[in-house]
């Protein structure tokens, strides 16, 4: 997709996206810009942004998951991961904290550095490499594929990662309401 493509896609995303959702995003990236770490309660509040609509059985599983975790662990492994230059270690840092996985990592690195990271999702993936394979959210060299071909788009166009991505997911998605 050439850049007038994506920016295309991503005003779609833009004016079908509601405000609660970018209102999060903003502010949470402000905050982690700010202090360098995440709070039990950022965590807590991407996880209602990532799974909300239909996936609300799963953000009750994972918020059950994380009562009980102290938020010194969480401020720690993000400011150890939000500090860190390599994004492996990132990912592992990140994957430490209870209820994080890949996918919820690429979430909270995409809202603390939307310029390198986007969020890892079926329908961006499908727009880059076809049909996902079944350990896309398990394995950290997928994430990792993941996020060299958008800053490889990125460098292309002069559009953040995080924008690429926006209008990837968005473009998948409704296409895929067609059929």
């Amino acid at each position: 997709m050439n850049k007038k493509e994506l920016l295309f896609w991503k005003e779609r995303y833009d004016n079908q996206e509601d405000f609660y959702n970018k209102g999060d995003e903003e502010e949470l990236r402000k905050k982690f810009q700010k202090n360098k770490f995440m709070t039990k309660e950022d965590l807590i509040k991407i996880h209602k942004w990532k799974f909300q609509g239909t996936l609300i059985g799963r953000q009750k599983r994972m918020l059950n998951i994380i009562q009980d975790v102290n938020t010194e662990i969480i401020e720690r492994l993000s400011n150890d991961a939000f500090n860190s230059d390599n994004d492996k270690d990132r990912l592992v840092l990140l994957s430490q904290i209870p209820s994080v996985k890949n996918s919820l990592s690429s979430v909270i690195l995409a809202f603390y550095d939307p310029k390198n990271y986007g969020i890892l999702d079926i329908h961006s993936w499908r727009e880059l490499f076809g049909k996902e394979p079944k350990d896309i959210f398990s394995n950290k060299q997928r994430v990792l594929d993941f996020f060299n071909k958008l800053r490889k788009i990125s460098n292309e166009t002069g559009l953040s990662c995080r924008e690429v991505e926006m209008a990837l997911f968005k473009k998948n998605l409704d296409e895929s309401r067609k059929v």
